[in-house]
């Protein structure tokens, strides 16, 4: 039996990557790790949405999700867990993501060498206020937004976070989309009957304050403030993570049992402590958006902010308004609000109405439309 030849051989084929019919539109992730702040809280409440709505989307994240998240993660772990999670950002998940892809970021930063992707960036409060951050951070952070902005859709949280950015990348606003951020979530917590008698802030009433241990939150005004009122009627009670380089001077300035210092506290007990509050103070020097005001707001609770940054966008006419270096002038509106009844029944509506602008969904919605009119997918 003869065999047929074999055909010549010829130049070696190379597989030819086939034109993909679907884009995969991944979410960044890696917030899921991180203790749960405004930013976090942002990211998760859209984050989560859009899942809802493009089922073929898919999360990815360095390690498995802390137990204030409840979304469906891939861990795609680092080789290198100790080099941090910007080194996950920049390397692995760069990694995961292919040419005809598209990664949604909702925390600021994302990796530089994604072709398509969109990025929300809350604030360029680092520049704004740098005694807060390290140098480090600060040369970080200009540097990679920097890039980002020349390559990435930009969205962010406030027409006033939208400006700031803008002059500080010199690129034209209208080109940054702006989805607000809300405070619905709290509807989906049931308040810890308990928390007010377990911090010991309930007996008597109090004024209060939230946020993080930064110094752009200016706690130091309001510590002021309440320091030169003479025998107020109320305590103060300051709730977020406490930093003790930050906050030793400043809690130095009162030495006062009516002054309450609260860590960190669940999402319960949060909600407890802002339905006995008398009133909510927002003393904030920066702020892209303001959460803690609208959320004291959506629960009926008058506010006192500062006239700076993206408060007066926020509050609008529904907060009683203050110079934020003027101790004096906060210690006025802290005794007129609790002292003055119709002043704060007027607050407390004008705070409904103000705060029913600003859903969960309609934003989620927006972010939507964002993805679908800059890059057309309908998965």
């Amino acid at each position: 039996m003869i065999e047929a030849p074999c055909p010549p051989r010829g130049p070696p084929r190379f597989r030819k990557h086939s034109p993909r019919v679907f884009q995969v539109i991944y979410l960044n992730a890696r917030f899921t790790g991180q203790g749960m702040t405004g930013v976090q809280r942002v990211a998760y409440e859209l984050g989560r949405r859009v899942l809802e709505r493009r089922p073929a989307m898919r999360a990815l994240a360095p390690v498995e999700p802390l137990s204030d998240y409840a979304l469906p993660v891939e861990v795609i772990p680092s080789p290198l867990p100790a080099a941090g999670g910007h080194f996950w950002e920049q390397l692995i998940l760069r990694g995961q993501v292919g040419t005809d892809d598209l990664l949604l970021n909702l925390c600021s930063t994302a990796p530089v060498g994604v072709k398509r992707q969109i990025v929300m960036m809350h604030d360029v409060n680092y520049q704004l206020g740098p005694k807060g951050y390290s140098r480090k951070f600060r040369y970080w952070y200009t540097a990679l937004q920097g890039q980002l902005v020349k390559r990435a859709t930009i969205c962010t949280v406030s027409h006033w976070s939208a400006k700031e950015i803008a002059k500080a990348f010199d690129i034209p606003v209208d080109s940054i989309t702006v989805i607000p951020n809300a405070a619905g979530h709290l509807d989906d917590v049931e308040a810890d009957p308990g928390t007010c008698a377990r911090y010991g802030i309930d007996g008597r009433p109090y004024v209060l304050c939230v946020g993080s241990a930064n110094p752009n939150k200016n706690f130091g005004t309001a510590l002021a403030a309440y320091a030169g009122l003479e025998n107020p009627p109320f305590d103060l009670v300051i709730v977020g993570g406490s930093n003790p380089k930050i906050f030793q001077a400043e809690m130095s300035m009162v030495s006062n049992p009516n002054v309450h210092r609260l860590p960190r506290i669940s999402d319960a007990e949060l909600k407890a402590v802002f339905l006995g509050a008398s009133a909510f103070v927002m003393p904030s020097l920066l702020e892209g958006f303001g959460i803690p005001a609208i959320e004291a707001m959506h629960l009926g609770v008058p506010v006192i902010a500062a006239r700076a940054s993206a408060l007066p966008e926020v509050c609008a006419d529904a907060a009683l308004y203050f110079d934020p270096q003027d101790a004096s002038e906060l210690a006025q509106a802290m005794n007129a609000l609790t002292s003055d009844a119709n002043l704060h029944a007027d607050l407390v509506e004008r705070g409904y109405r103000n705060v029913a602008r600003y859903d969960w969904d309609s934003s989620a919605d927006q972010l939507d439309q964002l993805i679908e009119r800059t890059y057309g997918n309908s998965q």
